[in-house]
């Protein structure tokens, strides 16, 4: 099972989302937050194999609560969604430790299968 926690200040989206990874075998829910503050506590206190990240939370930057995501112990991937993807922000991202920036307007298989390969990259570069 791949553990997602998702994080977006649109109750609804937050709700989508919770609710195609609930429908999808091989996926749970550990959570959904809708502020950098409640991301982080439950990233702590649950552990995601994935975070799946609003790169606009509102007034807070998801580019820096990507880093601070990436800093925990026992760090989770992270794939950032955004309606304004573009070169500057995809390096950004990149540059914060994320491991896919994926538009907000992405095929919902597309999603999954992002989440799939960050999981599989975190699994592959954990320590033995």
């Amino acid at each position: 099972m791949i553990r997602v926690l998702v994080v977006d200040d649109h109750p609804a989206l937050r709700a989508g989302l919770e609710a195609l990874l609930r429908s999808e075998p091989g996926f749970v829910s550990v959570g959904a937050a809708g502020t950098g503050a409640q991301a982080t506590a439950l990233a702590r206190r649950h552990g995601p194999d994935v975070v799946l990240l609003d790169v606009r939370l509102g007034d807070e930057d998801g580019i820096a609560l990507c880093a601070t995501l990436r800093a925990l112990p026992d760090a989770p991937a992270v794939v950032m969604v955004t309606a304004d993807a573009g070169p500057q922000l995809e390096r950004a991202a990149t540059a914060a430790g994320a491991s896919a920036l994926l538009d907000k307007a992405a095929d919902l298989p597309d999603v999954l299968d992002a989440v799939r390969l960050a999981a599989r990259s975190r699994r592959a570069a954990a320590p033995s």
